[in-house]
Order: structure tokens, then C-alpha cells, then sequence
């Protein structure tokens, strides 16, 4: 479970309105009130393993109860003991339906399983090529996103997504709100409802806490306003999560394909919209890349403190034939194999690790903090 911080406006499923209205009473009678700095507890649905990990579901946030919409939703802390692990997936560039796609999905649940159950996945954006969704009834849902994620390891985990330029923006024809809308239905069977409650797109932008590790969303296709720099930097600098990880669809820097257009994009200012929100954080982790790349923390020279990750392998790779020169602190790299990004937090040490569809460990890093 975890608290929400918002104006005690419950959004959420028709099914789920008696527990959040009982939560919210509860929060009030406890003290809590209805102010900017009180929380109210939504219940997770946690399925408790052995030790301190789960078995299937992870620390699920529900949906927000605060600001939603194009602005950012502030979900903070987390109910219950601490967490002594926290096990994170992070695929990007997923939304095709093939059969690259459901490989990989295939290794992240056998991954889960095998170390004793997973908290949740990050999706670093494009989640359906290749212009997104119109609505939270399109067809694409079940083939692009509902279908590939049902397996054993990964049912009751809540998928954390973050917007790409095939979801949104002059490239797509897609429809922000749809992918934030897909979240408030109920699940069934039926119209107006999905298959499971995996999906959880609180905001265009939105910050998560599972345990000691604090996620921060961001849509880099909208960087000509500040606004979202602003708020997602006050986050940053406000929380005292022990591990603090900002994700989003665009790299700060590349090895792949996409670095001269991303350089452009860096100019027109999303650069500075990025490192306003990761500087202070531990790690910055994209996609928009189909490859898998880590990059040493010293890079930005602003912010020496900070790892960039790309994990943009998760249905398709896109090979760069050597015509991209190495990034000078690169650590690895491959666009030789769809796969994907393993992290494990255990108090101050991180495990990384890059995985391909066939389940082979293609590099690890542990850092510790």
C-alpha cells in the first residue's frame, strides 16, 4: 500500500469507491484532514511472501487522488514495514504486439519468479506504436499492453508508464488523457472496463514510492513548459527516499541511433527540463533507443551523482551499425537483442542488470551508495 497526497479528491474505479471513501474516513478520523500535506491510505491488494519480498502483487499506488489530468500526480510514501528489498523492472518501446515483445515479457516474469517475486515495472514510454491510443477503449490495449503482461511472474504488478513521442506530441496521432483515462476503469469484461489494473498512468508526470526507493515519472515530449520542470524538482529535492530514480521516454545521452535528433531536441530545451528534474537523483532511465545501455554516474559534470540507463529494448531493437560513436563513460551497450532492466535495492546497493529475451545476463553492476 501507499498514501497518497492530494486534495481528498478519490479517483478511482466505481468497484473500489467503498474502500477508498472507508480509507478516507479513516484517514480523517485518525487526524489526517483534507489539507495539501495529509495522506490517505489506498489498500494495495499486497500478497506477502516470504522474508521481505512478495510473491506476484507489488506496492501498488491505486490511482491518484490530487492532480491529474496534463499536470503531475504526488503519490509519497509507503504504508506499512519497510521494505528490505525492492525488486524494479524497466522496459521501454514496447508497443508493438510482436513477438519480441512477448519474449521479453516472458524472461521479466521468469525473472520475478525466480528471485521471489517482483514490486513493480517501469515503462520508459512509446507503449503503442505507432500513434499511441485515442481513447481508453481502443483496440490496441489488449494486444499492445494486456496480452503480453499476462504471465505468472507479472499479474498484480503495478506497471508504472511514462508517455513517448509514438504516444503523444506532433509525431502521433495519439491521445494523452487516453493513457491516463485507461487507469480509473474498473476491471472486467465488459465495455468500459480492462482486463486487469497492471496500468497505472496517474498523470502525464508522477512520482511513486515503493519501499526506500522513490520513482519519478516524466513526459519528455512536453518540455517547452516549465511547470513540470518546477514541481518534479521540488519532489526530487524534498524526498528522503534512500534511492531516487527519475524515468522518461527521451535519453540525456545515447549511443544509439536517435543521438543527433535527441541533440536537437536538447536544444530546443529538453535538456534542461531533464536535468532540472535529475540532478539530485540517482539515476536517470529512458527509452526512445531500441537498445540497452548504462552510463557511468560522472557524466553530467552538473549532476556527477547520476546514472543514465537506457532500456528501450522491449519489443524491437534498432541497430546503429557503428555509425554513433560510444558515449565516453559507457559501461555497456548492446542493440544486438531485445531485452531489458533488472533492479534490485537492498538498503544502500543497487543490483543492475541487463537481460535479454532469451533470459541470459548480458551485464551486472552492483552500486553502492
Amino acid at each position: 500500500m501507499t498514501h497518497l497526497r492530494g486534495n481528498c479528491r478519490l479517483a478511482g474505479a466505481p468497484g473500489d469507491i467503498a474502500a477508498l471513501v472507508l480509507s478516507a474516513l479513516l484517514a480523517v478520523a485518525s487526524g489526517a484532514g483534507c489539507g495539501v500535506a495529509d495522506s490517505v491510505t489506498i489498500p494495495g491488494g499486497l500478497q506477502a511472501g516470504t522474508g521481505d519480498h512478495l510473491t506476484g502483487a507489488g506496492d501498488s499506488a491505486g490511482e491518484s487522488a490530487g492532480e491529474g489530468g496534463a499536470g503531475g500526480a504526488r503519490i509519497v510514501g509507503a504504508a506499512g514495514a519497510p521494505l528490505r528489498l525492492v525488486r524494479i523492472i524497466a522496459i521501454g518501446d514496447t508497443g508493438e504486439g510482436n513477438l519480441g515483445q512477448h519474449q521479453v515479457a516472458d524472461r521479466m516474469s521468469d525473472k520475478c519468479i525466480e528471485v521471489g517475486g517482483c514490486h513493480a515495472v517501469m515503462m520508459n514510454g512509446d507503449n503503442f506504436y505507432n500513434h499511441g491510443v485515442v481513447d481508453s477503449s481502443d483496440a490496441q490495449w489488449g494486444p499492445k499492453f494486456e496480452q503480453p503482461y499476462d504471465r505468472p511472474g507479472l499479474n498484480g504488478l503495478p506497471f508504472y508508464a511514462v508517455l513517448g513521442n509514438h504516444d503523444h506530441g506532433p509525431s502521433s496521432n495519439g491521445v494523452r488523457q487516453a493513457q491516463i483515462d485507461y487507469s480509473l476503469l474498473p476491471v472486467g469484461d465488459g465495455p468500459g472496463t480492462r482486463m486487469t489494473d497492471k496500468w497505472h498512468m496517474p498523470a502525464s508526470y508522477y512520482d511513486v514510492r515503493v519501499g526506500h526507493v522513490h520513482l519519478f515519472g516524466i513526459d519528455t515530449v512536453d518540455f517547452t513548459s516549465d511547470d513540470q520542470a518546477v514541481d518534479m524538482r521540488a519532489r526530487v529535492a524534498a524526498s528522503d527516499a534512500t534511492w531516487k530514480i527519475v524515468f522518461g521516454h527521451h535519453p540525456r545521452y545515447t549511443s544509439g541511433v536517435h543521438a543527433a535528433d535527441n541533440e536537437q531536441f536538447g536544444l530546443d530545451g529538453m535538456f534542461d527540463m531533464q536535468r532540472a528534474i535529475y540532478c539530485g537523483a540517482d539515476m536517470y532511465m529512458s527509452g526512445h533507443d531500441h537498445d540497452l545501455e548504462l552510463i557511468d554516474k560522472g557524466r553530467d559534470e552538473r549532476c556527477p551523482g547520476t546514472y543514465f540507463a537506457i532500456s528501450g529494448a522491449g519489443s524491437k531493437i534498432r541497430p546503429a551499425h557503428g555509425s554513433v560513436p560510444s558515449d565516453p563513460r559507457q559501461l555497456f551497450y548492446t542493440d544486438e537483442t531485445e531485452g531489458f532492466a533488472y533492479l534490485e535495492f537492498e538498503g544502500s546497493t543497487l543490483r543492475f542488470e541487463f537481460i535479454d529475451k532469451q533470459g541470459a545476463v548480458l551485464y551486472a553492476k552492483t552500486i553502492t551508495k
